[in-house]
């Protein structure tokens, strides 16, 4: 790691745990930091303040951490794969694919579990790589990856499956479950618990860890196609990687939070204008920055509209369509 990343990756730590306790703190009521400290050391479940603070606020913040985080990295694999810093999740219809396997999860089925598996990642993972596979079709030529036609592919791919999903949500079957929908599809992070943190924290460990070892490759792939395969990389091989990785965790977490825009188009950004374009260390604080500014979007909608919050995609649109209008002015 290089003395210029660690600073950065020890203030992310931090304020980590400054955003953690203040999550704590903010709710229907508030604690003190004594309260916060008894309860995660001494937890007693029939105390009703505790078991809101373990039950309800922590699972909600890690979900929170965890989307942010698995939300930026996705970005950066996508921005790496195709080579253009306008990529994203949302754009290249990523999410809009995992939106509408959930919806059909959500407003279809009777039970949203199966042997003790909740089933709305899985459905949100196959609609992600599905239609993730049709825009690189379609935004490919003899082969090679366009990326101005890649991103009008997923613009055009995206609205499909948005106009889909619309159908089902209007199409659900009881009003109950067009409540449970139509609540999941303004994104927020009201299903937190524990039973389904282990999966976009799985999945978030599995990506880190697989690309820790291929890094070099991915950087070398920045350099363009050509180059990359001039030095060895196999770019074919690199490119299944990063859409099977990013079409996982988009689809994770969309499954769980609802479509959360901009994470991914953001934050990869900032993680190369403090750390420089290739490193080491960039994965890693792309993740750490992902999940401290989602986290933070998520305090701002709760203080903003207390207590339930507003829509945590709401807030993350008024810092992301200023940023994208920013890209296309400047990077032509």
């Amino acid at each position: 790691m290089n003395q210029r990343a660690l600073p950065w990756i020890v203030a992310s730590l931090l304020l980590m745990l400054a955003l953690v306790v203040l999550g704590l703190r903010i709710g229907s009521y508030e604690t003190d930091y004594g309260f916060i400290l008894r309860t995660l050391t001494h937890y007693n479940p029939q105390d009703p303040a505790q078991l809101v603070l373990v039950e309800l606020r922590l699972p909600r913040i890690l979900l929170a951490l965890l989307a942010g985080a698995g939300l930026a990295f996705s970005g950066y694999l996508m921005q790496a794969m195709v080579n253009n810093p306008l990529a994203d999740p949302y754009l290249l219809g990523t999410a809009s694919g995992a939106s509408l396997g959930a919806i059909l999860c959500l407003s279809l089925l009777p039970s949203l579990t199966l042997g003790g598996f909740y089933l709305p990642p899985f459905f949100a993972l196959a609609g992600a790589l599905g239609t993730t596979l049709v825009v690189v079709a379609v935004g490919s030529r003899r082969g090679q990856i366009i990326p101005a036609q890649l991103l009008l592919a997923g613009v055009a791919v995206g609205s499909l499956t948005t106009a889909i999903g619309g159908v089902f949500t209007f199409l659900s079957a009881t009003q109950e479950k067009l409540r449970s929908v139509t609540f999941w599809a303004a994104g927020s992070f009201e299903r937190a618990g524990w039973s389904v943190l282990p999966y976009p924290a799985l999945m978030l460990a599995a990506a880190l860890l697989l690309f820790g070892f291929v890094q070099k490759d991915l950087n070398i792939l920045l350099l363009g196609e050509e180059r990359a395969q001039g030095l060895g990389v196999n770019v074919a091989r690199t490119r299944w990687l990063l859409l099977l990785t990013a079409s996982g965790l988009t689809g994770c977490v969309v499954a769980l939070c609802g479509p959360v825009g901009f994470v991914g188009l953001m934050v990869p950004h900032l993680t190369r204008w403090l750390l420089g374009v290739t490193g080491r260390a960039n994965m890693l604080f792309c993740a750490l920055l992902g999940g401290n500014f989602l986290l933070a979007c998520d305090l701002l909608a709760r203080l903003l509209y207390p207590p339930a919050g507003l829509p945590v995609g709401l807030v993350t649109a008024l810092f992301g369509v200023p940023f994208f209008v920013y890209l296309l002015r400047n990077k032509g």
